[in-house]
């Protein structure tokens, strides 16, 4: 038996790394493909040109959307059926794919090889003579377009309606022409599902706002090449709000994440169990903490706060009074109105009496969220600004069980622990502050992308919340243990005593960190050397412990982005991708591959591009 398949990429492809990332999941997912420069080069090929007659013209499927650059797909070949199911579920830039096979019993083959699939929604089949051509759907696609639907749908009826408009926009509009992308009133779902873009803040992607995120497709194939296996335990030890773990969640696998900001832990917690919740029941336990918050509010209204309330509360007024006097004035000022703080204590006590641990990490996420939003949006009250998250969030869960009544995901299992990735052994703990330890030779898989020496300031854009929440013993030592802190007081000058005395855990670093620290040192760039030093010790840490709690032969990613200071005329470029390597092969990995893209990271000590490294534990 000879079974033919054709991958067709994404139309977003924006760069000739992308088609690397897509030949990588496929090579570990698959096997072994061939690029296909432009879909006309195979389709009056056998078996490809039994299916141009004109009662079925998949060529006008072939070439709907077509991606831009030098590679629209991939062939392939096997010499049985194989289960599909993993390459529906898991491909990242593969929008869909087509298995030709000789068969009598189509329903009856694709029971066999995709028992999930739902014909004419994620899977269509058609007939020609003996052999049949089975057209397959990923995930990804479906996952990414709900973003539109979460754009323009107001409640649960209009997400009904506009999922089944997805599920038929692939099978049934490959003909529509799509309105322009710039116009802006009598706009339908059709045509934002036709717009060349990447949507990257998907169903709970989106749960609270963050810069510096992952992209989910590259984490997405990228974890495809590492980890192919169905089942297993896979980790980001620099979580950030929890992209990579996300996307396990969503391929099925069980993920470990490991992030030393506690909102951040937070952020990633309910971006992944929120996948879980009933809609119905956090509907209900929504609606049920807005009652409360309501009541507790009029004390602010009546000017009472603080004083004899009007109202009975199980609330203590004072302590929290204690509280509010307490904040900096600096973050008193981002408020408008003063009351505004008010409300958001009172509102974090309600929260703080809900039993059920998800429920209350959701509602509480919610109101760091409303926190943000309030900042940005100085003028707008905040009750209405908190139900309009709150109505968001819940639509967003409500939708991705819409979809999964198709897809039928099982979700895997995910939890984030608030830890220092260079002490992950003695460091980790739950969100409530329980100890955990991860132990020798447990992970499967590591995809991560450390904070870069010049990395954005991630305390200073959560800093409201981590003040009003409660959620830090004390920002400034949270400031001091964040690795790569583009805030420059927190590198102490005994730093600068360890390199000039040779100390230990200088000497230890690759010589090419050592001449570039020496290099900025000589021409008076003393912070860059400091923090270019730092930044090296943190990754010696890291990268040693990224060793011990991975499995034999199990493989990890690193992304890691080169900065450049202005050095006498000219650049100093920190290669902090070589740097790493070196590090990595000291340790006992050894190098995979290394794939690089070009971009511009950030101002301070530009970043002109990545390195996405991968490593094998030997």
């Amino acid at each position: 038996m000879t079974v033919h398949f054709y991958f067709k990429l994404f139309n977003i492809i924006k760069e000739e790394h992308e088609v690397d990332f897509a030949e990588l999941e496929l090579l570990s997912l698959f096997g072994i493909v061939k690029r296909i420069r432009n879909f006309a080069d195979v389709v009056n090929q056998e078996p490809l040109k039994y299916f141009t007659t004109e009662d079925i013209r998949i060529q006008d499927i072939l070439i709907h959307e077509l991606p831009y650059g030098k590679c629209q797909g991939f062939y392939g070949l096997k010499d049985k059926l194989i289960d599909v199911s993993g390459l529906v579920k898991r491909l990242a830039y593969t929008r869909e794919f087509f298995m030709i096979v000789e068969c009598a019993e189509p329903e009856i083959t694709l029971q066999k090889v995709f028992k999930h699939g739902v014909i004419g929604k994620n899977v269509q089949y058609c007939r020609k003579n003996e052999l049949t051509l089975f057209r397959f759907i990923t995930h990804q696609y479906f996952l990414e377009k709900s973003q539109y639907i979460s754009k323009i749908s107001r409640n649960e009826k209009e997400i009904d309606k506009n999922v089944e408009i997805l599920f038929q926009h692939l099978t049934s509009n490959i003909y529509r022409i799509p309105a322009t992308e710039t116009m802006s009133v009598g706009k339908r779902l059709e045509d934002y599902f036709s717009i060349r873009e990447e949507p990257s803040l998907y169903l709970s992607h989106y749960m609270h706002p963050y810069k510096g995120k992952f992209h989910p497709k590259m984490v997405r194939a990228l974890l495809n090449y590492v980890y192919p296996n169905d089942k297993g335990l896979v980790m980001d030890n620099f979580a950030g709000s929890g992209t990579l773990l996300v996307e396990a969640t969503l391929m099925g696998l069980d993920s470990i994440g490991i992030e030393i900001n506690p909102l951040s832990v937070l952020m990633s917690n309910v971006k992944c169990h929120s996948l879980n919740l009933e809609p119905e029941i956090l509907k209900a336990a929504i609606s049920d903490f807005l009652e409360k918050v309501k009541k507790v509010l009029i004390i602010i209204e009546s000017q009472t706060f603080g004083y004899s309330s009007p109202v009975q509360t199980e609330y203590d007024f004072a302590s929290i009074l204690r509280l509010k006097k307490n904040l900096p004035d600096k973050l008193v000022k981002l408020f408008k109105n003063h009351k505004t703080i008010d409300k958001i204590l009172l509102t974090y006590e309600v929260v703080k009496t809900i039993k059920n641990r998800q429920i209350r990490d959701f509602l509480l996420l919610s109101l760091s969220g409303a926190i943000s939003d309030l900042i940005r949006r100085r003028r707008s009250e905040f009750l209405e600004v908190l139900k309009d998250r709150l109505c968001n969030l819940y639509l967003r869960v409500y939708l991705f069980h819409k979809l999964n009544n198709v897809l039928k995901i099982e979700l895997g299992q995910s939890e984030t622990y608030v830890g220092d990735a260079r002490n992950m052994k003695h460091t980790c703990k739950t969100f409530d502050g329980e100890k955990v330890q991860i132990i020798e030779n447990y992970i499967d898989a590591i995809v991560t992308s450390p904070p870069y020496s010049t990395a954005l300031d991630y305390i200073r854009n959560d800093f409201p919340q981590l003040v009003i929440l409660n959620l830090v013993d004390s920002l400034e030592r949270l400031e001091m243990e964040m690795i790569g802190n583009p805030n420059l007081k927190y590198y102490p000058k005994e730093l600068l005593e360890e390199i000039k005395n040779g100390h230990k855990e200088y000497i230890r670093l690759p010589d090419l960190a050592k001449e570039s620290i020496s290099r900025l040192i000589q021409a008076g760039r003393i912070k860059e050397a400091l923090r270019t030093y730092k930044f090296a010790k943190d990754m010696y840490l890291s990268i040693e412990e990224m060793h011990r709690v991975m499995k034999s032969e199990s493989k990890c990613v690193v992304i890691i982005g080169n900065n450049h200071y202005k050095l006498n005329g000219g650049y100093e470029e920190i290669k902090n991708d070589e740097i790493i390597k070196q590090i990595a092969e000291e340790k006992g990995f050894k190098i995979d591959r290394v794939i690089t893209r070009n971009l511009e990271k950030t101002m301070s000590g530009m970043i002109r591009y990545e390195s996405i490294i991968i490593l094998e534990k030997t």
